[in-house]
């Protein structure tokens, strides 16, 4: 009787330690976290106050035009080219302003100073000349990139 009571115990001791045992040890073949799918979205917690908003729809990309359709269109982008970039004689006369200064000579130069002192080469020496020293109004079309103004006209301040 005493060996009967003994094996009672025993596997009672082993049926309530068992769920213990094999709640501490990780299934085989399972990861440690929790495992998410990659098309798998994430849950939204939102109140009542709130209103869920859906996920934007990502627009199809653009077909791209088919090379024979490219080749038929040169035309058309040349002419589109030459409306968008303006000739460098439009480029000149939509330059084309009024600066105030002094005529003074640099080096073998005269040139325009400014009231900000910047200083503008001037390609009318002859007419320039004239002026050495005088507060003048000079017209014409400036080149940014050379300082330079294309004189149409030199006039004296009053």
């Amino acid at each position: 009787m005493k060996q009967k009571t003994a094996v009672l115990v025993l596997l009672t001791l082993v049926l309530a330690i068992a769920p213990l045992v094999l709640a501490q040890q990780p299934a085989p073949n399972a990861s440690p976290g929790p495992t998410v799918e990659p098309s798998a979205k994430p849950a939204i917690a939102y109140s009542e106050m709130q209103k869920p908003v859906p996920e934007p729809v990502p627009q199809p990309a653009p077909e791209p035009v088919p090379p024979s359709k490219q080749q038929q269109q040169p035309e058309d982008r040349q002419s589109q080219q030459r409306e968008a970039q303006p000739s460098a004689s439009q480029a000149q006369q939509d330059a084309a302003r009024t600066l105030n200064g002094t005529i003074v000579k640099d080096g073998e130069r005269f040139v325009l100073r400014t009231s900000d002192s910047v200083n503008f080469q001037l390609d009318d020496q002859k007419r320039a000349k004239k002026y050495e020293g005088t507060e003048v109004r000079v017209t014409g079309s400036v080149d940014a990139a050379t300082h330079t103004i294309h004189v149409q006209k030199i006039e004296p301040i009053t």
